[in-house]
Parts: structure tokens; C-alpha cells; sequence
């Protein structure tokens, strides 16, 4: 007789079990199940506590999340102010129990004062900002103070302010470019000399030490024991006129004409010298989009 033979003789007359009937007991079956329903206990009734100042703890922050309920606590005889975003407008303020709480919507705030012995209830808020809207949940608590303002443990709110992660980290952006073109604007910029072929005619004594214009504007350098002169440009009917122009305290004996002409005149007492620009093109002022300054373009404003 075959082995198998023998374990079938064996079953034979014995109560069987169904394989599906089986089951075997666990002890982490109960532990882990526990463990899941504290979880999802714990999860379910989070509340977010604005946190308080580092100045006064009776003014605090919170970040806001629409997905969060935020825990108010009040306190009898006092007040609470609830801050929300600049330019954000109330338009909805519904209230689980409308008499345990006084509530004044003013303007992007929401002044809150315990009325009833039985202040727990809730609140929301609805307010627009832009094109956009907002949703705020609110659970409010309520309890007398034995120190009058200063109660111990400090739990009083005076004021409440929302933060938004968002915009400040936009702030923190639009701050720091601004600061990086103030150290741009404010650098030394060296122009780039892009022609030099000037010549002159006339009294020595007004010659400069280096004339050169970079595409936009003119520079004449002159030496630092010299008296700076009078700058005009020669127009295309041959009479003179003032021109714009303006000295760099970085390059205090530079005298940097805004524009590029055919010819200037400089002139001191009667003294007189006339500069010629031999790579002259067309007469045509400075375009004023550009600027020297890299990443720098000049926005101009009102009329052109």
C-alpha cells in the first residue's frame, strides 16, 4: 500500500473541516485595528491654536489652510479681532449660535465678543479677494478670566492674524528684485566704448584728456586741474544749443553728453573748442528704453 494510501485510510470516518471555515487567531489583528481607529480619531479632530507673537502672546499668527478648523478661545469682557489678508472683503458670516457671540464684520476684519455662559459653537466665514474667494472655519470656546487681561495660563487672543504662505513668499520675491536692481542702479557701471573717432579744433587749454561715445551716450573726460566747460551740440543748421547732460560723482571729471552728435562746442570765457565725430551716421537722440545697466530697461511714464 501506497504511502498516500495510508494518510487517505487515515481521514476516513473523521470529521472534516472546510478549508474556507478555517481561521487562525492573531493577537496584532485586535492591536493594529486600535491603532488605526485611535489614528483616524486623532486625525479627524485636529484643530490648529494661533500661535502667539513673540512680543504679546495675547496677539497671535496662523498660516492658512481651508482645510484646517482654527480654535478660538474668548474670554468674557473682552474682545477678538480676527485679521485676514489686505483688500480681502467679508461677504458671509454664519454662526452656529448667533447669540453666545456678538460678531462685527469691518471691512478684511471680524471683531468677536462672548455673550451667552454657553459660548462652544461654531463659525464661517466667506470673504472675496479679487477674482478669488475664500473659506474660513472657525471653532470658538469661551471662559472667564481670573486675572482680568493677563490670565494664566495665557490663553487670551486679542488679535488674530491670518498669514498667507503665498503671498509673503511673493513679497520675499518681489523684495529681494527690488533690492538686487537698488545695488544694480546703484553701481558703478563703466561704459562700454564703442567709438573714439572724435577730433578736435580750437583752444588747447578745453582739450579733453579721452572723448567717446558708446552707442547712446557721449563721454568727455577732462583732467582733474581742469575747469569744466560749457557743452553744446552743433544742429544741422549750424546754430548751437544746450545740451543735456550730467556728471557721475564715480567719474566727477567726465561730463557725459546724452545723446551722440556730428559736432559739440565747448566753451569757458572765450575760450572755444569744437569736437567732431568722424563716425557720425544721423543725428538722433539717446534712446531712453535702453540703459547700460544690465538687466535695466527704463520704463517710461506720462508723455513721450
Amino acid at each position: 500500500m501506497s504511502r498516500f494510501a495510508s494518510y487517505c485510510r487515515f481521514c476516513e470516518g473523521r470529521n472534516l473541516v472546510p478549508l474556507k471555515s478555517f481561521k487562525r487567531k492573531s493577537r496584532w489583528v485586535p492591536a493594529f485595528a486600535g491603532m488605526t481607529l485611535m489614528l483616524y480619531s486623532t486625525m479627524s479632530f485636529a484643530l490648529e491654536t494661533p500661535h502667539g507673537g513673540h512680543f504679546d502672546r495675547r496677539v497671535r499668527h496662523i498660516a492658512f489652510n481651508p482645510q484646517q478648523v482654527v480654535k478660538l478661545v474668548g474670554h468674557y469682557g473682552f474682545s477678538t479681532d480676527i485679521e485676514f489678508s489686505k483688500g480681502e472683503t467679508i461677504t458671509q458670516v454664519a454662526m452656529g449660535d448667533s447669540s453666545a457671540w456678538s460678531v462685527t464684520p469691518v471691512a478684511n476684519h471680524i471683531f468677536i465678543k462672548p455673550k451667552d455662559q454657553k459660548a462652544v459653537t461654531n463659525m464661517t466665514v466667506l470673504t472675496q479677494l479679487g477674482n478669488g474667494s475664500r473659506v474660513y472655519n472657525f471653532e470658538l470656546t469661551a471662559h472667564w478670566s481670573r486675572r482680568g487681561a493677563h490670565p494664566i495660563p495665557n490663553d487670551m487672543m486679542f488679535q488674530v492674524r491670518f498669514l498667507y504662505p503665498e503671498q509673503q513668499q511673493a513679497q520675499q520675491i518681489a523684495q529681494l528684485q527690488h533690492q538686487q536692481l537698488s545695488r544694480r542702479l546703484n553701481s558703478i557701471q563703466s561704459p562700454t566704448v564703442k567709438n573714439q573717432n572724435y577730433l578736435y579744433k580750437g583752444d588747447k587749454v578745453l582739450l579733453p584728456v579721452s572723448a567717446f561715445d558708446d552707442g547712446r551716450f557721449t563721454y568727455i573726460t577732462f583732467n582733474s586741474k581742469q575747469d569744466l566747460p560749457a557743452v553744446y551740440v552743433v544742429g544741422s543748421d549750424d546754430q548751437e544749443s544746450l545740451v543735456n547732460s550730467n556728471i557721475n560723482p564715480a567719474f566727477p571729471n567726465t561730463i557725459i553728453i546724452q545723446r551722440i552728435a556730428k559736432q559739440l562746442v565747448l566753451r569757458r570765457g572765450n575760450k572755444v573748442l569744437c569736437l567732431f565725430n568722424h563716425s557720425f551716421t544721423e543725428e538722433q537722440p539717446a534712446s531712453y528704453q535702453s540703459s547700460n545697466i544690465p538687466h535695466v530697461v527704463r520704463d517710461l511714464k506720462g508723455e513721450k
